[in-house]
């Protein structure tokens, strides 16, 4: 997520230099055309690319304003996460705990076994949106949090988060049945397992549904048809050599404008494809972990994650 914008040139012109290359192209034909004398008979009324401007600013109006919703919408969803994390902690510190003291010991390893547990669920949760699949990367993030014995069981799974919030349940199960809680305890830590399970599948619902494909193929073809036209509708008016040799920067600039807000919508529009306009779960999974651990007094408090070039991953 980008929290303090840097402009780069060098960054820009790799995202545009394909619009660039292409507007060149044409306005350097047009131009030729016009000052050759070819043009004259020809020229494209200004009202055309008038009327075709205005219908493409509203769609890339419309298609920028639903991408980030699900933008938005993702964001939410992990600040629901962070949220229900701290309350789920609270659950576990303030339910299990035995009223022997000579137990006092397995009441700390039994907290940190279940919040440890939670850790290694977000951190899941968070490589399975951004697909990275690559097993080193997926013990060093889960295996600090987990058993030897369980990190082997899950790792298999299509779905390790999902198997963890299983897990979860199964622990806070056996300890109903022992007595350690009761069952307004056990209902309250049950519902907020079942909240995590809601948000992994709202998260999940903006990973598998594709930004509708209609929006950025309509709105790439009008774009560029709008660029195509442009330079030939600016040059009927334009008689002087001088004035017409203008027009080269000038068009291409309306151009790279017009595929700029087009590439802000489609950049937004997938939230958990790991790019410097994704939402930050690594920070947030970072937060998540420093709150927690204070929570329960644990010693690796890790160090507070800060954006580096403006960007937060």
């Amino acid at each position: 997520m980008i929290v303090k914008f840097r402009f780069v040139p060098k960054d820009v012109f790799e995202v545009s230099k394909n619009n660039i290359t292409y507007s060149l192209t044409i306005v350097f034909f047009a131009v030729v055309l016009k000052v050759t004398n070819y043009y004259n008979d020809w020229g494209v009324p200004v009202s055309i690319t008038a009327v075709l401007g205005t219908a493409l600013s509203i769609l890339l109006g419309f298609s920028n304003s639903q991408a980030y919703d699900r933008w938005w919408e993702a964001r939410k969803i992990w600040g629901s996460i962070v949220n229900d994390s701290r309350s789920f902690a609270k659950q576990v510190i303030s339910f299990i705990q035995f009223e022997d003291d000579n137990h006092h010991h397995a009441t700390k390893e039994i907290r940190k076994k279940i919040i440890y547990r939670h850790l290694a669920f977000i951190n899941a949760l968070r490589m399975q949106l951004r697909e990275e699949s690559d097993a080193e990367k997926m013990t060093a993030a889960l295996s600090p949090f987990l058993s030897e014995e369980e990190y082997n069981t899950v790792r298999g799974c299509s779905n390790v988060a999902t198997q963890l919030i299983k897990n979860q349940a199964a622990d806070i199960r056996k300890m109903y049945d022992r007595k350690l809680l009761n069952e307004y305890m056990f209902v309250q830590m049950d519902q907020s397992l079942n909240h995590f399970y809601t948000y992994q599948g709202q998260a999940e619902r903006i990973k598998k549904t594709p930004f509708l494909p209609t929006y950025h193929f309509f709105s790439k073809v009008f774009l560029y048809f709008f660029i195509t036209l442009l330079p030939f509708s600016l040059l009927s008016g334009v008689d002087k050599a001088a004035t017409t040799w203008m027009m080269l920067p000038i068009t291409v600039l309306i151009g790279w404008v017009f595929h700029m807000i087009y590439m802000n919508g489609h950049v937004y529009a997938y939230p958990f494809d790991n790019t410097p306009f994704d939402t930050p779960m690594t920070a947030i999974c970072n937060t998540i972990e420093i709150d927690l651990k204070e929570m329960i007094g644990d010693d690796s408090i890790p160090v507070k994650m800060t954006p580096t070039r403006g960007i937060l991953m």
